[in-house]
């Protein structure tokens, strides 16, 4: 729906409510007041340990059983953060939605891709960039995408 005329009113309503970093950052700052902490758990299993923590030995399996995921990781990656930037831009939201205390939650977690050289936070600000770059009257990455398939469909 690219949050035209016909974007589900759900959906607004939700951006408009939750994806906000000022909201955001307003919610964490009450929330870290009342106890000193914010959690989430998304599940009632058991914290999972942190893979960096492993020997060196497991680290090399690991690293050698994911190989293929994380280059498909890494691009879905890149492809959801061009997304992002369109949202944030002028032709949609007009408005943060990635915060930079995500950015930084997820840069340890993430640092072991692209042989320990991948930077979340730069792969963000490159879409922002990249973004800005590009023609506000042309379609949004996954648009282009639909056109230039529909149009091989065609053919």
């Amino acid at each position: 729906y690219r949050l035209g005329n016909k974007a589900p009113p759900v959906a607004l309503s939700y951006l408009s409510q939750s994806c906000d970093c000022e909201k955001q950052q307003g919610y964490l700052q009450k929330s870290s007041s009342r106890n000193g902490t914010v959690h989430v758990q998304h599940h009632n299993m058991g914290k999972r340990t942190n893979l960096r923590d492993l020997p060196p030995a497991s680290l090399s399996k690991v690293a050698n059983f994911i190989s293929a995921d994380s280059v498909i990781y890494l691009n879905a990656l890149k492809h959801f953060m061009d997304e992002m930037a369109w949202l944030e831009s002028d032709n949609a939201l007009g408005r943060r939605v990635v915060c930079d205390d995500v950015l930084k939650k997820w840069e340890p977690e993430l640092s072991y891709l692209d042989g320990g050289r991948f930077n979340v936070s730069q792969l963000y600000r490159n879409a922002v960039l990249k973004n800005e770059a590009v023609d506000p009257f042309l379609p949004s990455p996954s648009e282009a995408q639909q056109q230039w398939k529909s149009g091989r469909q065609r053919d």
